[in-house]
């Protein structure tokens, strides 16, 4: 069974989001996800289905597609503001065709743990209505200390009790490494992967030692992923949706190393 390949557009930092859409294109790439800094660059432009429907066409003009989006997270998921912060980002998303936004929780970290769950259920209802007959899916990401979502367990409660609608899962794999390394779960990526099931509908692919959240290729790190137990279990619940390189760590390199290990 195979996957369909992405990398995030961020890869190509800091080129613009035309023009890492471009790079990879001409790598061989046909899907992406988009991410923070094009997402701050597209905000700055105005409106937002304008703005999204004429980078959906660039894209189409090169046989590219960006079915999977990163929505900011800065604030985290405790208030009004998230919404308005989160909103037009949706509606960007919707008009350039992204049909599953990777959200974080996270924010209130003053309170209570009970009472910063409460509030991500409450703003994941509202949001999972405002996104309602939009094409757009949100995936909440499992973190690595976050409480209630460094595991599938976890964030499935959060989205049975949100009500389900329009809710989803993204695996960070590099997350789940850490929290399993850290001693903030004892869930493996297998049991990840088979605990979410068909709710599992976006990846962050990403390696690490186990110490930081480095975002290296996969394969490169020391004590890093396990990564055919994570290619099993995929094949295992007939995962459908991207194999999405979130490789932040390996943008430091200079932009021709960079384009030779896409190709």
């Amino acid at each position: 069974m195979k996957f369909p390949l992405s990398v995030w557009l961020a890869y190509f930092e800091p080129a613009s989001t035309e023009e890492a859409i471009r790079l990879l294109a001409n790598a061989g790439f046909t899907q992406g996800e988009i991410t923070l800094n094009h997402l701050r660059e597209l905000k700055a432009r105005g409106d937002p289905e304008a703005t999204g429907r004429a980078v959906q066409e660039y894209a189409r003009s090169l046989g590219y597609s960006i079915p999977q989006g990163h929505l900011s997270f800065k604030g985290g998921l405790c208030d009004n503001a998230a919404l308005e912060r989160l909103m037009p980002e949706l509606e960007l998303f919707a008009a350039m065709g992204v049909q599953k936004a990777v959200l974080h929780t996270g924010g209130g970290n003053d309170l209570p743990p009970e009472e910063r769950r409460s509030r991500w259920v409450h703003y994941l209802e509202k949001l999972s209505a405002f996104v309602e007959g939009s094409g757009v899916t949100l995936c909440v990401e499992n973190m690595y200390t976050l409480p209630y979502c460094t595991d599938a367990t976890g964030i499935k409660g959060i989205l049975r009790d949100a009500g389900g609608k329009n809710l989803a899962i993204c695996l960070d794999t590099g997350h789940l490494h850490l929290a399993r390394m850290k001693g903030n779960t004892t869930q493996s990526q297998r049991d990840f992967i088979l605990e979410a099931g068909e709710l599992l509908q976006a990846l962050h692919v990403t390696d690490n030692s186990g110490l930081e959240d480095t975002h290296q290729m996969p394969f490169s790190a020391r004590r890093g992923v396990d990564w055919q137990e994570v290619m099993q279990a995929l094949k295992e619940i007939r995962y459908k949706g991207l194999f999405n390189l979130e490789i932040l760590g390996e943008r430091y390199a200079p932009m021709a190393v960079r384009m030779a290990k896409l190709t």
